[in-house]
């Protein structure tokens, strides 16, 4: 995803990126691209500056934190960072912010494939769940209780709590 940055100027400049995860190079354990990743960007020149503000749209299908089931999830990652153009650019080695990044005058082009990257990596939930209300799986037979519940009887008592019982248990006949 490269933008030619003598089309930008002044003027708040639309642009409008449509790749697939296999061709930015993207992939995740467990997680699927099924649809084309989107980006809409509008990038302005401010003096020896590149302002770029935008989002990146995606849908990914990704398995559920607790009933295991696949499900659609929808990601819309806001995308915002500052190009500041020199004549030499500067080493800011990896101390640099995340949001400000440094090019020469000679380069042609602005490639943000990096950013949408990191967009949509930050985005993707540590625990997915296909709903709020999910209810997971049985501990005992492994039934998705959102289809309904099982007909597991779980055993309450436990055992290490006989004792107490079998001493109320006398006190009370």
């Amino acid at each position: 995803m490269k933008i030619e940055i003598r089309q930008i100027t002044d003027e708040s400049k639309d642009f409008h990126f449509s790749e697939t995860a296999e061709e930015m190079e993207i992939s995740a354990e467990g997680i699927k691209f099924p649809n084309q990743i989107e980006v809409d960007l509008s990038a302005n020149l401010s003096g020896d500056e590149v302002i770029c503000q935008g989002e990146v749209f995606t849908t990914l299908e990704i398995e559920c934190s607790r009933c295991l089931e696949v499900f659609d999830y929808e990601i819309k990652a806001p995308l915002r960072f500052v190009v500041q153009i020199l004549d030499t650019p500067l080493d800011i080695g990896d101390g640099g912010d995340d949001d400000f990044e440094v090019i020469s005058k000679t380069d042609t082009y602005l490639d943000i494939s990096q950013r949408v990257r990191d967009a949509l990596v930050l985005e993707i939930p540590l625990k997915p769940l296909c709903g709020e209300d999910c209810r997971g799986l049985c501990s005992l037979c492994g039934a998705n209780l959102n289809d309904g519940e099982c007909d597991c009887k779980p055993d309450k008592s436990d055992e290490r709590w006989d004792a107490l019982k079998n001493l109320f248990g006398e006190q009370m006949e």
